[in-house]
């Protein structure tokens, strides 16, 4: 059996009538593999990051270790530089709704880092003979190359890991190049925009395979990432990405859109495929164009997905990959032949198996209730289905919910995991989901690189430019200069800068981020994920030591409430980044000290906790000047108390790297722990060396050896379950040896944890001279 047959639509009647090819992806290879061979076809050579073998394992230290899920309103696992503003891991797109797996963010974001390496090491080919400097994701097929919906992935996938993959950029631009190397050249003769479209399919020595004619689901996706590439590089390189965008936006519109917002996507111009209800896509082009047509078309998506379910599906809610009459008012699940050529166009298939990670990614962003609705009837039908086990779900499905199918893929399970984030009520699945997925990745094409994209936005990482548009916002054309935006005037030294921070006036001045309500007169965050914050930004005096003091306790056992302080420069790089755990059940007092850094401008104290069977209580929040403190970005490091005795071994470096964990490019040199270009770090266990109710103090000396977003010390302590109570780090990004330090109490329960050094991928080395632990009271 085939898993999705190539169709080759169209013959000359066609091509003289103008009509669109189907297009498509997927492969002739088996259907039920998972992780499939190599057909000898061509191989990777270009600059393109090896990965290792063996199964993708999480970070040492990391394995079992719940940080706040909702991975967008804590530390991440990046920060922008210069020429990355949106790092893979760095989560500045908040989430407006959905939930996230029960991981911590660091072991999704490394698990995903190394199997994105390893599918680039996989499908990413150089191409040079048809563009220079190309790049292709190759097919699976001996006989094709690629196809645009490869290409598409391809593109969505080096700007989502830009800042982890030094290459992410050229090999983007190589992609883009092959994509304007081989436009629509059969759309053209009817349609000049034709030349902003791809020509579905590639033979292996590059030639068209495809008649000719374009793939709706490629170019769509096409689109987006030159959208995504404007927001994450700007637009006045080589490449003008946004204008590059638009012109496929309007190819798009006047090719493949009717006029009431239907996509057209087939020869039959009457049919399409439900995998193209891309209605994520269709906010940010209208954000780009403020064309309302994508406006149409997300409520066509809506109208059209939502009928099929109730119509074809019901109690059961699948839908199928291809429908007939989808102008009409009577749409109807594809009697067979009209898209990919076989008799199971009118099932939930290997097209509509995409369909729970596209609505889910927009869902998380959008908040629309409509997309949650129809993701939300899929994914109910799987976890009833399964009884919640994974390995029970198959890969095919008629309407009525009878498996067609047995086996696993990724092409299925990946989606599912994403459409699991868009309620609640999915949280034990989605775990379960996720935790398949982690176990089984593949570097197969189609299965690889859509369970990869589900798990993008699984973990939080997703994101689209919609609504931010251009180099620092706004439309940016070619050669357009940006201007700085203006530093905040900061606010009088003085008093707590915080409105309402006793709650006594409900939520006023608190931006609920979920879940989050007030009583009593205390802040409340209930059983499910959630919490609450509030804007400081333009309020703090550089320079000056503030502290963030408060109450909070959790109703039963627990991984605890979150409370912590973010701020972040101009271009969202994060200058402080601290929170500290309170899992007790009665309340207790919070504290934590920074010194607000130079060029803050944004950032906000917030309150976060997981979802579990507690709720969070937190009241008298209080940020405040703590005294006078440094000139400097980094809290000049408080003088140890008399006596107190070093607790970390070889903190110096004199043994090498004694007693320390590689978590990765690390090495001592000349008595000086190097962190090399690329993500790594060290840690050394510190578990039965602090003594609950003491203060103690982490410091580090160090440096870069250029600029970059710097290198982190944190310390990160746990209970006996894993469950987080104390997890704060501290950014040093100066260009000479600099110190920085975290306070903090040993909590009650504290079994295990480490201090850390951590930097991520860039250009730069990290110098630690020292790190040091005491205690200070």
């Amino acid at each position: 059996m085939k898993r999705r047959n190539f169709l080759l639509s169209g013959s000359a009647s066609l091509a003289t009538a103008g009509l669109t090819a189907c297009g498509g992806g997927g492969g002739d290879y088996g259907q039920f593999d998972a992780a499939l061979p190599e057909t000898g076809a061509l191989r990777s050579t270009g600059p393109v990051d090896a990965a290792s073998g063996g199964a993708i394992t999480a970070a040492p230290g990391e394995s079992d270790v719940h940080a706040p899920s909702r991975a967008v309103k804590q530390a991440g696992t990046a920060t922008p530089t210069a020429s990355v503003r949106y790092p893979f891991g760095a989560r500045l797109a908040p989430y407006s709704a959905g939930i996230l797996p029960s991981q911590n963010v660091w072991t999704m974001d490394d698990l995903l880092r190394r199997q994105y390496d390893a599918w680039k090491a996989a499908r990413v080919v150089p191409v040079g003979w048809i563009a220079p400097g190309g790049y292709a994701v190759q097919s699976s097929q001996w006989n094709t190359l690629t196809v645009s919906e490869a290409m598409g992935y391809g593109m969505l996938l080096t700007v989502l890991f830009a800042g982890h993959d030094p290459n992410a950029r050229s090999i983007f631009d190589g992609l883009l190049a092959v994509v304007r190397a081989r436009p629509a050249w059969a759309v053209t003769p009817h349609y000049a925009g034709g030349k902003y479209l791809m020509d579905w399919k590639l033979a292996a020595n590059g030639s068209s395979m495809g008649q000719g004619w374009n793939a709706l689901d490629g170019d769509l996706d096409i689109a987006l990432a030159l959208l995504m590439a404007d927001k994450q590089w700007g637009s006045s390189g080589g490449w003008n990405y946004l204008q590059e965008a638009k012109n496929t936006i309007e190819a798009i519109k006047s090719w493949n859109v009717k006029a009431d917002g239907t996509m057209e996507g087939l020869a039959n111009r009457s049919h399409n495929r439900t995998s193209d209800y891309m209605t994520g896509h269709f906010r940010a082009f209208k954000a780009a164009t403020g064309d309302g047509l994508w406006d149409k078309a997300v409520d066509r998506a809506y109208w059209l997905t939502n009928h099929l379910q109730n119509s074809f599906s019901a109690g059961v809610g699948l839908m199928p990959d291809f429908v007939m009459n989808a102008d009409s008012g009577w749409p109807i699940p594809s009697t067979g032949y009209i898209g990919d050529g076989n008799d199971k166009e009118g099932y939930f298939w290997w097209n509509a198996c995409r369909n729970p990670w596209r609505f889910a990614s927009d869902y998380v962003l959008s908040g629309d209730w409509r997309i949650q609705q129809v993701t939300g009837r899929m994914i109910d039908f799987f976890q009833r289905t399964s009884g919640g086990d994974p390995m029970r779900i198959g890969t095919g499905y008629a309407l009525d919910g009878r498996l067609l199918a047995g086996g696993n893929s990724g092409a299925y399970h990946g989606p599912i995991c994403a459409g699991a984030c868009t309620d609640a009520r999915f949280q034990g699945f989605l775990d379960a989901m996720w935790n398949w997925n982690a176990t089984h990745l593949t570097t197969g094409y189609y299965d690889s690189e859509i369970q990869l994209l589900s798990m993008v936005v699984a973990s939080g990482n997703w994101w689209t430019p919609a609504g931010s548009f251009g180099s620092g916002g706004g439309t940016v054309t070619d050669g357009q200069q940006q201007t700085a935006p203006q530093q905040p005037a900061p606010a009088p030294a003085g008093g707590n800068v915080l409105a309402n921070g006793d709650f006594a006036s409900g939520m006023a001045n608190w931006e609920n981020w979920g879940n989050a309500w007030v009583a009593a007169g205390a802040l409340n965050v209930g059983t499910g994920a959630g919490g609450a914050a509030q804007q400081v930004g333009g309020k703090l005096a550089a320079g000056t030591r503030y502290q963030l003091t408060g109450t909070a306790n959790i109703t039963g056992a627990g991984e605890g409430v979150y409370v912590g302080i973010k701020l972040m420069d101009q271009w969202g790089g994060v200058l402080v980044d601290q929170l500290q755990a309170v899992s007790s059940q009665s309340p207790t007092g919070v504290s934590i000290s920074f010194t607000a850094p130079q060029g803050a401008a944004s950032g906000y104290v917030f309150v976060w906790k997981n979802a579990s069977g507690v709720v969070g209580v937190v009241d008298n929040l209080s940020l405040a000047p703590a005294g006078s403190g440094g000139t400097t970005s980094q809290p000049a490091p408080a003088a140890p108390a008399t006596g107190g005795s070093e607790l970390l071994v070889n903190g110096n470096f004199a043994s090498g790297m004694g007693n320390w964990e590689n978590w990765g490019n690390s090495w001592v040199s000349g008595g000086v722990l190097n962190v090399g270009t690329g993500a790594g770090g060290v840690a050394q266990n510190i578990a039965g060396k602090i003594t609950a109710g003491r203060k103690y103090q982490v410091g580090i000396t160090g440096h870069l050896t250029a600029p970059s977003e710097g290198v982190f010390v944190g310390v990160k302590l746990m209970n006996s379950w894993g469950g987080v109570l104390v997890e704060q780090l501290q950014l040093v990004n100066s260009l000479t040896p600099a110190s920085a330090s975290i306070a903090f109490t040993a909590p009650q329960g504290a079994t295990s944890g480490y201090v850390f050094v951590w930097k991520n991928a860039n250009g730069a080395l990290a110098l630690v001279q020292k790190l040091s632990l005491v205690a200070v009271g």
